[in-house]
């Protein structure tokens, strides 16, 4: 038996998923000859509008030699399979841990950690301040109709964090065994297995919902105990460890009490600033990060399949199209770059604090929506051209600038939770809009001139990036619109830890994971921290 590789298989539109005839056919064998094949990676091939097609990588066995030759010489490789395996990745970095573990936050990485370390026969306790998800998918509804904001639950707190309700994409720059393992839970969970080989895996907010309950099930199903509307307050530290931390009823009914805790894993995600508050007056070492600001763009999504694509074609087939884009501007000292693109998708109001408003954008799983929608960011570092973040020493100046672009649409919008936008043929003009296009923004908008309140330097970045971005597809000056701040990309602080152990590195027993800690960027990202840990964790000696 021969096992090869073949590179960039291509398969038609309509024959989707057929790559054992499409494999037979290039090599020109029979397809009952071809043995164990494997999908490793595949995606949508669009580089020549002309000519999409899927391309597919995949693993496969011959009882005879086949010649690469032709057609087939590019793509053709001998090759062996490669075993990967979690159970057989090498325990070199062993964490020691309390038996028994607390962890705050019920998004990606607390998540996947309290799974992970119960089936390694830990004890463990999630504390959540937001809601069940399904409660919390009731609290957001309610908040576009009456406006009343809720501190705990929602577009970026609650069950499954932020990326609950984002564009459910597992995009991930690097597939290691800790991402490929949230990938196959998820399966295992109810997701279509084709999160596992598609080059850009995306489920959507609906079935995000479904995936969150099931996830749930295992975890009480393990012995784990969930507690939600339940916030973390406090932490006591003694001799450099943590020894208890301090709990309050998010409903405001029980009050707060303390609890013994020896093991405490922060799972908080981006938005947790009070929590990074609480750890720096309790001398836990954090730093500055590098992060972003920038608006949300939203654009007819016809005009995006039709510039990504090409003429007449089947979106059925392909999927709503979507974009990347970066450039660099200010004399090539900054950029600006699309983040979070959501194909067929809807603007939502994102904020974790009274008198705040970002913006933020998801989908669900069809993306068949009109519009397409993508946030435009532009780098915001210590030190930058424009941005004076750090100059009076403080730890928190890129949050206070979020909280300061937040606050001030805020105020624009009226003070009740209605966007300041603009279109972008006006905003490289300077000039309020009279009427604004239509949206899926669900609090309303209001015509704004961005530079009037937006910082410069941000507003002087997208600029550069609109006009460049405009090269790339054409209308996306003409038939774009603005619907502003997004300033949630990441977080401008980081809870250092020691890369090895995920361990802060002053004090002990405080594991620090997932986007709130700085360390991951994304759904798969974070989990992939918490698997990490738990593999990783042994149980302290008595």
């Amino acid at each position: 038996m021969f096992t090869y590789r073949y590179r960039e298989l291509a398969v038609a539109l309509e024959k989707k998923g057929e790559v054992r005839l499409a494999l037979a056919k290039t090599l020109r064998v029979n397809p009952e000859e071809i043995f164990n094949l494997e999908v490793e990676r595949f995606s949508l091939d669009s580089r020549r509008k002309g000519d999409l097609h899927w391309s597919y990588n995949v693993v496969f066995d011959l009882k005879r030699k086949v010649r690469a030759s032709g057609n087939n010489a590019r793509g053709l490789i001998e090759s062996k399979r490669e075993i990967r395996s979690l159970d057989a990745e090498p325990l070199k970095d062993t964490v020691t841990m309390a038996s028994h573990v607390d962890v705050i936050g019920a998004g990606p990485s607390g998540l996947w950690a309290a799974l992970h370390l119960l089936r390694k026969g830990f004890s463990v306790d999630i504390y959540e301040q937001g809601k069940q998800v399904e409660e919390r998918f009731r609290d957001i509804r309610k908040f576009f109709v009456d406006r009343k904001f809720n501190a705990y639950s929602n577009v970026l707190f609650g069950e499954g964090g932020a990326g609950a309700f984002s564009d459910g994409k597992l995009n991930t720059r690097s597939r290691n065994l800790f991402s490929e393992t949230v990938l196959k839970d998820m399966v295992d969970f109810g997701v279509d297995e084709s999160v596992v080989t598609f080059a850009k895996p995306h489920i959507g907010t609906d079935k995000l919902v479904l995936m969150l309950r099931q996830i749930r099930a295992e975890i009480v199903r393990l012995g784990g105990h969930i507690h939600f509307n339940t916030s973390l307050e406090d932490i006591e530290i003694k001799e450099g460890r943590i020894c208890a931390i301090k709990l309050g009823d998010a409903l405001g009914v029980a009050g707060s009490h303390w609890q013994p805790c020896e093991a405490l894993v922060l799972a908080v995600g981006h938005s947790a600033r009070s929590v990074y508050e609480m750890l720096h007056a309790r001398g836990v070492t954090l730093e500055s990060k590098a992060f972003a600001m920038g608006v949300r763009v939203e654009h007819p999504q016809s005009l995006i399949n039709m510039r990504q694509l090409g003429l007449n074609v089947d979106t059925r087939l392909t999927g709503a199209a979507e974009y990347f884009l970066a450039t660099p501007t200010i004399n090539k000292t900054s950029s600006a770059y699309s983040f979070c693109m959501c194909p067929g998708g809807v603007l939502v109001p994102c904020a974790s604090e009274p008198g705040t408003l970002a913006t933020n954008g998801m989908s669900y799983s069809r993306r068949n929506g009109a519009f397409a929608n993508g946030a435009i960011a532009v780098p915001i570092t210590a030190g930058a051209e424009g941005f004076d973040i750090t100059s009076s020493g403080s730890l928190f100046g890129g949050l206070d600038l979020q909280r300061k672009i937040e606050t001030d649409a805020y105020n624009v919008g009226g003070k009740v939770y209605a966007a300041p936008a603009q279109t972008i043929k006006n905003f490289l003009a300077h000039r309020e809009d009279k009427t604004l296009p239509k949206t899926t923004y669900p609090c309303g908008l209001v015509p704004s001139n961005l530079w009037d309140w937006m910082d410069t330097t941000i507003c002087q970045s997208l600029a550069e990036g609109f006009q460049n971005f405009d090269r790339k597809i054409p209308g996306f000056i003409n038939e774009g619109l603005i619907v502003a701040p997004e300033t949630r990309t990441s977080s401008p602080l980081r809870i250092t830890r020691n890369n090895e152990t995920l361990e802060s590195v002053n004090t002990q027993g405080l594991f620090v994971l997932g986007e709130g800690a700085g360390y991951a960027g994304g759904i798969v990202t974070s989990a992939a921290d918490g698997v990490r840990l738990a593999h990783y964790a042994k149980k302290e000696k008595i």
